[in-house]
């Protein structure tokens, strides 16, 4: 070593001197450089550092420098110069400056411009490339950005990242002074968004967003970067749909530097109305918005338009800037029109924001937007917006930042039109808002505040680019200052407070219609048929001409919602107590009828409009339940991070330190029955009222209270068999609610001001004082409990299975499950919308019912007319977005991950599903599903749609162990055999399951996926005796309207050599298999009815359903029931006493038909003992109706689904799957069933080694893969990923994504056949001489390829 050093030092001695001397010849001063590099090369930092600067320095920026113009050999010399001080450079950075000192940035640049060789250009920028990040100003005053950007084609892609590298280190925190020399750079930088290359995108983007923050504070300089087409170039790349494909660091690079030119530029402000930039801004929004998970992007376009606008709060050095930006916006009417269409997506995106802080920036934008409007345009907006009913929405929130702001837009609305806008504000509500503000206000200013209140955020600079510190804009008093300055300017004006002519009609129309319906309902329609017409005239004009216009607030303050509970409940919604000799029959019977009237008016009336009343009232109760806003909070922790859908995080946890609140019990001052505990409990947080009891009061204390004569505490059981409490808990004088946490309560009502709920440290230090109380309601909960069980009982009895489902329990309880607090004003429209949605769902059996029963009055003649034509509410319709963002938002945090999420979530999944999107439930479902196993804590990643184990890599610090799965190999001519074995001992288990086939290299996803399709295929074949229509011996079973469980004779064991014990086996098997695909996220290839999908949910079968299998038995079974029911009106009526004996069935008689007590289709099945002997008569025509429903529904497939479901329950509850519907449950059992689009097919591939997107090869590819039908879809899907289905989302949630590269082919390509590895779902895909040998070849691949795994 000392050998070597001593050598490296002496060479460097030498190549300094032969470099110092100006008189040396090219050749010497060329070897002497090639020495110096080799030693620099191969020298550490020491060596480097230790050479004399002066001497080194000085001479290679000079050597550099030196033309090489008519010289013969000093062409090296430049070139080992530049080498010789990059080498230097990344040895010993600090040798950056000394170079630069001695003119090398000038040499450097002027080497790169003077384009002598490649070599040496990139030499040059390799020096540059450290010299960049050590002296960035020296470099940005010498120009080098642009001269690194000069000949910027001529460089490779490595050395082009390092010329972006340069300019990205020169643009760092540059000086403003230095601005025009930084925008010589621009012109080039737009140039390069258009490069296909990602990295080189992002750095030029990168370098441009740099460029603009230096200038972002002069109008003049930012103005330059618009002359230089930046503007252009920018939002060239985000035109149709482009941005979708941008990452996310480019996307944010790009809306960055739009923000900034926007920020300070009328120039920009004025190219992006031109290029149409508020039409993009929409797209982007609507995306992002109902991502859920995108908050961050839409606060950054927010942002954005705030920008194009004037500032919120412009002062006297921005009011040339707004002057200049208002002149810009107003002097094109198109410019305000692509605006208008920016309010009206704002104003749905403020109402849904479960964040306050989007919600504010919203109604800023939509402020600084109306501010520049005229009386004309607000008049056009009206159209579109109903603004008024939008203020009112955000006047019953509690953030005082967006009462503020929408305050000032109501100030600036009553300004621009007051005569219109008195109007509306009335007719909305926003007057009786305005005025309930100031009441309030003046209240609350004489009550001291409550120590736990908590502060509310500051949002004032959420859209402002500047530092946060500055002091929150809105005092104390400013909410009700600007309400009472309303108020007083507009409000209180002469002439001003008279109504609205129509305002108080809503009132008295929506009574009468009521008042009306109550008559009818007491008024069989044959005693009174000008009842009937008066009524259906009222309703007309009513639900279908006046609803449309009558306003949510008017619809609200008249009671409708109220009346209509009211109405559908037989008068039990407006009654607390509901006594014990109540006839639970006739109310039910009452019920249901009212039901089937208001179904009628509400389903099958069309209006011009073509939307059904029953559309129109859903969305007035959805209007109005946006006015709930407080009345769902999400509780925010102090971190949060964000999930993706769609994914189901089962795996080993760390175990963690649970947190627990410290309470003080203490008994209520005026009870004196109980003994008071007075004393501190450490309470888990997972803590409720119900379950606290016992721990105050335990058993032995109670014997001993009970002792002394005083009632016994604690949990106490009632008649149908349901906890329930003895005692009353309450915080700050506030009943608690028995089924939320303490935790969950002391939050609420600690944030009871706040719009959002957020933990402060503090809180975990502080001690609650709780104080309890006797309940004394004994009797009442006695009461209500032997009604219940009366109901209970009734409800067994009943064939319908409308009368059985939740929805009607609460229509005859008069209220939800639950304890819910009746006095939130969430309560009534949540009743309403549940009745309303069962109502909906059960339109069809509710209106056939009413004309079975028309047709055994004889107002219907003809068995032929027994059909309803109805118009149901599209389910989606019942959503709410306003919940389902809540939702979203609440699982997006570190409690959620906890297992502490709040009640009303998990009362709304559980008990109103239907108000959350389908993906939200999912979501959940996959988030919470370990809750409900059987087997334990779950264990395991699960590969749901996406690949989970990648999605939780950024949870890594809770993952304590990877996924763990489990391989089994099967045989596949035994494949039900193994499926049966190795579900049997492994079913239940936590881990992935994984296949591979005897005999068969494959392993992995594909192999497992093929597993799954071929035991799905194998539980369809015929003979196995598992399904309706199973009369062959060989093939598949073809069931048109899917698969439903053959019925099987209590007595019959087995069936042409089919044992029954076996058909069980295959049900549990199938119930198996079903847990696992939806655990392991698998596709079950089986086409299963929609009435079994209802029997999964647990739901209530009857006659109605088996049209949706066979719709031919269940049209005669209903047809039937008809003749039954006409027969037992007939009989019981006097004045037709002998009428029965013309009756028949479509003018033929029962007994001409030969119907004998036999199962339809299973003439083996005897209804009854000797049954194939027994015809069917009129008089014995209800009993085999009631036998055929019951063996077919119910007796004759019970052992089978009990097999079924026992499969499921062994692994994980049931009732967990109660919140999704047939439809949903088909998606997720068996995928997509529609398999792309096609036109954005391209989007979902990627292509790689020796293939992109305009491949010629690629090309073809996508034009065959379009021109699939349905089969050959399948056959493709199932050849690429194992299953002939795509997973929930489709195309686009394959992860990884289908990718095709091209294949290695020895001989003649046309002659190779495309393969696949359906785990990593890649396509090797030769490059075909014609379209023709294309199709050929993939075809047969698809067909042929199926059924085996081996190496390709």
């Amino acid at each position: 070593m000392e050998v070597a050093q001593e050598t490296g030092e002496a060479v460097l001695a030498y190549a300094l001197a032969a470099i110092a001397n100006k008189g040396a010849g090219p050749g010497e001063a060329a070897a002497a450089l090639a020495a110096l590099c080799d030693v620099l090369s191969l020298s550490g930092p020491d060596l480097i550092v230790a050479i004399p600067s002066a001497r080194l320095a000085s001479h290679l920026p000079r050597l550099l420098a030196a033309s090489a113009a008519g010289a013969g050999d000093d062409g090296d010399v430049p070139l080992l110069a530049a080498r010789a001080m990059a080498e230097a450079c990344e040895g010993a950075p600090e040798w950056a400056a000394r170079f630069a000192q001695h003119g090398a940035v000038e040499a450097l640049r002027d080497r790169l411009l003077a384009v002598d060789g490649i070599e040496l250009a990139e030499e040059c920028l390799r020096a540059l490339d450290t010299i960049s990040l050590e002296c960035p100003d020296e470099c940005l005053s010498r120009g080098v950005a642009a001269a690194v950007l000069q000949f910027f084609d001529f460089f490779s892609t490595n050395k082009q990242k390092v010329a972006l590298r340069i300019v990205s280190n020169i643009f760092s925190n540059y000086d403003e002074e230095d601005t025009p020399t930084a925008m010589e750079a621009v012109p080039a930088l737009c140039n390069l968004l258009q490069s296909s290359d990602k990295t080189i995108l992002e750095s030029a983007i990168s370098c441009l967003a740099l460029v603009a923050a230096g200038a972002s504070e002069n109008s003049e300089h930012m103005g330059m970067l618009c002359e230089r087409n930046a503007v252009e170039a920018t939002m060239s790349l985000m035109g149709n749909e482009g941005w979708k494909s941008l990452s996310d660091d480019t996307l944010t690079g790009i809306l960055g530097l739009l923000k900034n030119l926007a920020s300070v530029s009328a120039k920009a402000v004025k190219s992006l109305f031109e290029l149409d930039f508020c039409e993009l801004l929409k797209q982007m929004i609507t995306y992002y918005s109902s991502s859920h998970h995108d908050n961050d992007k839409v606060q950054m376009l927010l942002e954005l338009i705030y920008q194009l606008l004037l500032r919120l709060e412009a002062s006297e050095q921005h009011a040339k800037l707004g002057t200049a930006k208002k002149n810009v916006i107003m002097e094109q009417s198109t410019y305000m029109n692509q605006l208008a269409s920016i309010v009206a997506l704002t104003v749905q995106v403020a109402k849904s924001a479960a964040l306050s802080s989007i919600c504010y920036s919203c109604v800023v934008v939509i402020c600084n937007i109306l501010e520049l409007s005229t009386p004309d345009f607000l008049m056009e907006l009206q159209k579109t917006v109903n603004l008024s009913s939008f203020l009112t929405c955000l006047l019953a929130r509690k953030n005082s930042h967006i009462l503020f702001q929408t305050l000032k837009i109501s100030r600036t609305l009553l300004e621009k039109h007051q005569q219109f806008f008195f109007v509306t504000f009335t007719k909305e509500g926003v007057k009786h808002s305005i005025d309930a503000i100031v009441s309030q206000e003046k209240n609350s200013s004489h009550q001291s505040k409550r120590k736990n209140s908590m502060k509310e955020s500051c949002l004032c600079s959420d859209l402002e680019s500047s530092s946060t510190h500055e002091p929150c804009r809105i005092g104390n008093n400013a909410v009700m200052k600007l309400a009472e300055e309303i108020k007083k300017s507009f409000f209180s004006v002469k002439g001003s407070k008279k109504s609205p002519p129509r305002f108080g009609f809503a009132l008295k129309s929506f009574r009468d219609f009521f008042a009306r319906l109550n008559v009818h309902a007491s008024t069989p329609p044959a005693e009174n048929p000008d009842n009937c017409k008066q009524l259906s005239d009222l309703s007309k004009r009513l639900l279908s001409d006046e609803l449309p216009v009558t306003s949510t607030f008017e619809f609200v303050q008249s009671g409708s919602v109220k009346h209509l509970a009211v109405y559908l409940s037989n008068g039990a919604y407006c009654n607390a107590d509901i006594s014990d000799g109540q006839d639970v029959l006739g109310q039910l019977n009452e019920v249901q009828s009212r039901l089937q009237t208001f179904a009628s008016l509400a389903l099958t009336m069309s209006n011009e409009r073509s939307v059904n009343p029953l559309g129109i009232l859903v969305e007035k109760l959805q209007d109005t339940l946006h006015v709930c806003y407080d009345s769902f909070p999400v509780m925010l922790s102090d971190e949060q991070y964000t999930r993706e859908s769609m994914m189901i995080p089962v795996r080993y946890l760390e175990p963690q330190e649970r947190t627990s609140l410290e309470l003080k019990f203490r008994r209520s001052k005026r009870e004196k029955e109980l003994r008071n505990y007075n004393d501190v409990l450490s309470v888990d947080l997972f803590s409720t009222p119900d379950a606290i009891e016992p721990v105050l009061f335990p058993e032995n204390l109670n014997q001993e209270v009970e002792t002394n004569g005083s009632r016994k505490l604690g949990e106490s059981i009632n008649d149908d068999g349901n906890k329930s409490s003895k005692l009353r808990f309450l915080y700050n004088g506030v009943i608690l609610q028995p089924s939320a946490t303490f935790f969950e309560s002391i939050l609420r009502l600690t944030n009871k001001e706040q719009s959002d709920v957020l933990i402060d440290p503090s809180f975990w230090d502080e001690e609650h004082n709780i104080t309890y109380r006797n309940r004394n309601k004994g009797t009442e909960i006695s009461s209500q409990s032997s009604y219940n069980t009366q109901l209970s009982h009734v409800q067994e009895n009943l064939q319908h299975a409308w009368l059985k489902d939740p929805f009607f329990t609460a229509i005859l309880l008069g209220k939800l499950p639950g304890d819910l607090d009746r006095s939130d004003p969430s309560y009534n429209l949540m009743f309403m919308l549940k009745v309303l949605e069962g109502l909906n769902r059960f339109s069809y059996q509710l209106l056939m019912d009413e004309q079975i029963t028309k047709f055994a009055e004889g107002t219907l003649q003809d068995i032929n007319d027994l059909n309803v034509a109805i118009y149901p509410v599209p389910q989606h319709q019942f959503m709410s977005s306003l919940l389902t963002n809540k939702l979203e938002l609440q699982m997006q945090d570190s409690l959620f991950e906890d297992g502490l999420i709040p009640s009303w979530c998990v009362y709304l999944v559980e008990t109103c599903p239907f108000l959350l999107s389908f993906d939200t439930r999912w979501k959940y479902f996959c988030l919470t599903a370990h809750r409900s196993f059987m087997t334990g804590q779950v264990n395991s990643s699960l590969d749901q749609v996406s690949n989970t184990s990648d999605q939780v890599n950024h949870h890594s610090d809770q993952v304590k162990s990877p996924p763990q799965t489990k391989k089994y190999r099967v045989t596949r001519s035994a494949i039900l055999e193994g499926a049966v074995s190795m579900m049997t001992k492994h079913g239940p288990s936590s881990r992935i399951i994984e296949v591979e086939f005897e005999g068969e290299v494959g392993t992995g996803r594909g192999p497992t996926f093929e597993f799954y399709t071929t035991v799905s295929h194998e539980l369809q074949r015929a003979g196995l005796g598992m399904w309706r229509g199973d009369n062959i011996e060989d093939g598949s079973i073809h069931a048109s309207f899917g698969l439903f469980p053959k019925p099987w004779s209590s007595s019959g064991t087995s069936l042409r050599g089919i044992d029954f014990s076996n058909v069980l086996q295959k049900f549990k098997l199938l119930g198996h298999l079903f847990v696992r695909a939806v655990l392991d996220g698998r596709i079950l290839d089986i086409p299963l009815s929609k009435a079994f999908y209802k029997i999964m949910l647990e739901q209530e079968l009857d006659i109605y359903d088996i049209p949706l299998f066979d719709p031919e038995l269940g049209k005669t079974l209903i047809e039937f029931q008809a003749l039954v029911n006409r027969k037992k009106f007939l009989e019981t009526s006097s004045r037709t006493s002998n009428s029965t004996a013309v009756l028949s069935y479509k003018n033929v008689k029962l007994e001409d038909l030969c119907l004998d007590f036999t199962l339809p289709g299973s003439p083996e099945y005897e209804l009854i003992p000797g049954g194939s002997q027994k015809m069917v008569t009129l008089d014995s025509l209800e009993e085999y109706v009631s036998l055929v429903v019951d063996a077919t529904l119910k007796s004759g497939i019970a052992k089978q689904i009990e097999a079924f479901k026992s499969g499921i329950n062994e692994v994980f509850a049931l009732k967990t799957l109660k919140m999704f519907t047939e439809e949903e449950m088909e998606r997720i059992l068996c995928g997509e069933q529609d398999a792309w689009a096609l036109k954005n097919l391209e989007d979902h591939m990627e292509f790689e080694h020796g293939y992109d997107m305009s491949s010629p090869s690629i090309i073809t590819f996508l034009e065959i893969l379009r021109e699939f039908g349905r089969e050959e879809q399948r056959a493709f899907i199932q050849f690429t990923t194992g299953a002939p289905q795509l997973p929930l989302g489709g195309l686009a949630s394959l992860d990884p994504k289908l990718t095709v590269v091209r294949k290695q082919c020895d001989g003649n390509v046309d002659d190779e056949l495309p393969s696949v590895n359906t785990c990593r779902h890649f396509i090797k895909l030769p490059p075909y001489s014609s379209k023709e040998i294309m199709r050929k070849k993939l075809k047969y691949a698809i067909t042929e390829g199926l059924g085996s795994f081996h190496l390709s």
